[in-house]
């Protein structure tokens, strides 16, 4: 109301200080000979010499004539003096009037503008923030997270039955901070809880908060808990919290300002209000690092529950919580599609099922097979399958040999995941592709299956190398040389895996490292790619073959290229 004010002050000050002026009658113009003759007559008392002309001032009026310039002599000036009129010059600058104007159209939008936007804001009757009283959402909805929905349980039963906890003196966090990778359903869990709960339920972002003019962002978090104090038993939902919550670093510009006070509000409102009043705040992000250290203090968000990627036993719960709505084929495991699918999150593994109903609409057909299972997932790590990309025969030998290096290495070293498929149909950006899947889920990295997987990424360029020779390998390594370099940098840098570096952690300065570490990586790379050229030289029957049959069937499945190379090495061992 304030501003409100202030502004309506503004206009009211323009409409009488201003507006008087530009509502006043302009001046008659009147012709040079009817102007000559006033002057013969001394009835002239005034003359001001300003561009296009003359504002004369006579005994009964004030007249203007409009004269060339140029033509205003300094005679001209000395012969109307002589008649007795006081002769002037209009000083530089802007008119009054023009500039007045300017200025009220531009105050009278102005004051229109903000008077919107405050009742926008501030109207009590304004969508924003929506309610939602009942929600159909339950935690049977939510697989994969059992420990998270475990930790939430005493939140809903604080707000179905309060009094049982302030009896005995315990006080509910006034606010819980999901923690997560994006896509592992924090939104759906908080939809649950309120759902469980039985509660009113408000959903905002981070986002929501800003807005053009300054003081509205922190008046919508005043209006938002006021709202949720009005509809409590409640539960707030602010997703993407770490956009009004990050550090505060006290910038001088009015935009840090303006953030700074809307965090200040904030967190007034989480330690102002009486948590036995049944509202509580959970706030997501996946950026916790970045949080201003006073929103993470008890009596704020003093509990974090984190929502990670789910394990394997996980996924599978959320397969067939999806699959509810999919006619799945006969004999359709979704246990082996939750092994063949690590590290996808919730709402990967939902796309995934969405990919292969969509894949059986296009073929016709009304249950989703084993086949349109593996080609959603193909897809979502590979890349659409771009047949019709015309390679010549010399480009298609070259990614044979190379996928083929990749197959070989990873089948002779027992470190290496287990290979699934071998293509050389493009996909995306990759003219082929090696897919190795892990047996189980693993959350400790060791040394060996480090080295195992820089090997196999550098089977491929080792491959190109043996077969067409130095001068002959191909730009194909990009990808591969960069992930080996990702990790390598990370073993040296992170996980003290060198012994020339040591157990320490290394900061970057700027984008560099230091001479020794980059001398280092260089050294692991080298030997790396030694191991792997080793690998190849003493199988080459066994490259020569996968080779072969990659050209053949273009796709081999895994048993295939572990059948080639076994029998391979049966055959050298006799």
């Amino acid at each position: 109301m304030a501003v409100f004010a202030a502004v309506l002050a503004l206009v009211i000050a323009a409409a009488v200080f201003i507006g008087p002026r530009l509502l006043a009658e302009p001046p008659v113009e009147i012709s040079y000979s009817e102007f000559t003759r006033d002057l013969a007559a001394k009835k002239v008392q005034k003359v001001l010499i300003e561009s296009g002309g003359l504002s004369v001032s006579t005994s009964d009026r004030n007249v203007f004539v409009r004269m060339p310039n140029g033509l205003v002599s300094a005679d001209y000036i000395e012969r109307v003096t002589a008649s007795g009129a006081e002769v002037d010059f209009k000083k530089p600058g802007f008119d009054a009037a023009h500039l007045a104007s300017i200025l009220v159209p531009l105050v009278l939008v102005a004051a229109v503008l903000v008077m919107l936007a405050i009742q926008t804001d501030f109207k009590p009757t304004s969508r924003w923030p929506r309610v939602i009283r009942s929600l159909p959402n339950r935690f049977d909805d939510v697989a994969g997270q059992e420990e998270a929905k475990a930790e939430l349980q005493e939140v809903i039963a604080f707000l179905r039955d309060s009094e049982a906890f302030t009896k005995v003196g315990a006080r509910i966090p006034r606010g819980l901070l999901m923690v997560g990778p994006p896509g592992t359903g924090k939104t759906l869990i908080a939809k649950a809880l309120a759902g469980e709960a039985g509660v009113s339920f408000m959903a905002v972002s981070g986002s929501d908060f800003s807005a053009p003019l300054i003081g509205i962002a922190k008046s919508r978090v005043a209006k938002l808990f006021e709202q949720a104090r009005k509809k409590a038993p409640c539960l707030i939902f602010i997703d993407e919290i770490d956009a009004i919550g990050r550090k505060r670093g006290g910038g001088g510009s009015a935009a840090d300002r303006e953030f700074e006070s809307t965090l200040n509000q904030l967190l007034v409102e989480m330690d102002g209000f009486n948590t036995t009043a049944g509202v509580i705040v959970i706030g997501a992000t996946n950026r916790v690092d970045v949080l201003d250290p006073a929103l993470l203090r008890p009596g704020r968000f003093d509990r974090q529950v984190h929502i990670g990627l789910p394990d394997i036993g996980g996924r599978e719960a959320i397969l067939n919580v999806h699959a509810r709505n999919v006619k799945l084929a006969e004999g359709v495991s979704l246990a082996s599609i939750a092994k063949g699918t690590p590290g996808f999150s919730g709402a990967d593994l939902g796309n995934l099922l969405n990919e292969a109903a969509i894949f059986a609409a296009r073929e016709g057909v009304e249950e989703v097979t084993r086949d349109h299972l593996e080609a959603a997932r193909n897809k979502i790590i590979m890349g659409l399958e771009r047949r019709s990309l015309v390679i010549s025969d010399e480009e298609r030998r070259l990614v044979a040999v190379h996928e083929a290096g990749h197959a070989l290495c990873a089948c002779l070293l027992p470190a290496s995941d287990k290979v699934h498929s071998a293509t050389i149909i493009p996909h995306g950006q990759a003219l082929g592709l090696v897919m190795r899947l892990p047996d189980h889920d693993r959350f400790c990295i060791p040394v060996e299956k480090l080295e195992a997987d820089l090997i196999v990424a550098m089977g491929g360029r080792a491959a190109e190398e043996i077969v067409f020779g130095a001068k002959r390998v191909t730009t194909g390594a990009a990808s591969d040389i960069a992930h080996a370099t990702n990790i390598v940098t990370k073993m040296v840098t992170e996980w003290g895996m060198s012994p020339a570096i040591g157990m320490v952690r290394v900061a970057r300065s700027g984008d560099s490292l230091p001479r020794e570490v980059e001398q280092e990586i260089r050294r692991i790379i080298d030997e790396m790619y030694a191991a792997a050229k080793t690998c190849i030289e003493d199988n080459r029957d066994a490259l020569d073959a996968l080779t072969q049959a990659l050209l053949e069937h273009e796709t081999i499945e895994g048993d295939e290229v572990r059948e080639i190379v076994a029998k391979l090495e049966t055959r050298l061992a006799a």
